[in-house]
């Protein structure tokens, strides 16, 4: 009688002869095919790994169309300095202020309660803290221009009140009290 040991060992010998005797059947192309599947199918399951976590681990926010567009708005109230001078109005108003000044929602709200007048003229507004505007502010201390006839000779102080008809200047207000008591 043999031993289990040797029981083992036979059909252990066995198996590696038979699998020995089928390898010699399978061609060189064959194996590189089966171990190309191989990592084709471990690569596969990995990528289908990694996006499953990230589904579970990363929420994606929502985004609407509603959103993400927004109407484009033009304000035909300002101008810049170039366009003082050709409005589509013969007669109208232009207010030149920096609207990043203390005073700025004040000068706002007189030329606001003025326009709510039906019989007002119109009145635009000019922002000396824009950049296109820079160069025509001369400060409090600067010498302003109130007979300018052209863009180019146009200087502003920090508050500027300017009436315009046909084309020219016609009132030039720059003290506050007078600023208000036109726009009264």
């Amino acid at each position: 009688m043999k031993s289990n040991k040797n029981k083992l060992n036979d059909k252990f010998n066995k198996k590696k002869k038979q699998k020995i005797k089928e390898s010699k059947y399978i061609s060189e192309e064959a194996k590189e095919i089966r171990n190309f599947i191989i990592i084709l199918i471990s690569i596969i399951i990995i990528v289908l790994i990694v996006y499953g976590l990230s589904k579970v681990f990363i929420k994606e926010e929502k985004q609407t169309t509603e959103d993400s567009i927004q109407e484009g708005k033009i304000d035909y109230d300002i101008v810049n300095v170039g366009m003082i001078f050709n409005r589509n109005y013969d007669e109208y108003y232009v207010a030149v202020y920096d609207e990043e000044n203390t005073q700025a929602v004040l000068y706002s709200t007189i030329i606001t309660n003025y326009i709510s007048d039906s019989d007002s003229l119109k009145v635009y507004f000019c922002d000396l803290g824009n950049y296109l505007n820079k160069k025509y502010y001369v400060g409090e201390d600067g010498e302003s221009n109130p007979k300018a006839e052209k863009v180019s000779e146009l200087a502003f102080k920090d508050l500027t009140l300017l009436k315009i008809k046909k084309g020219k200047i016609v009132k030039y207000i720059e003290d506050f009290d007078t600023f208000k008591k036109e726009l009264s």
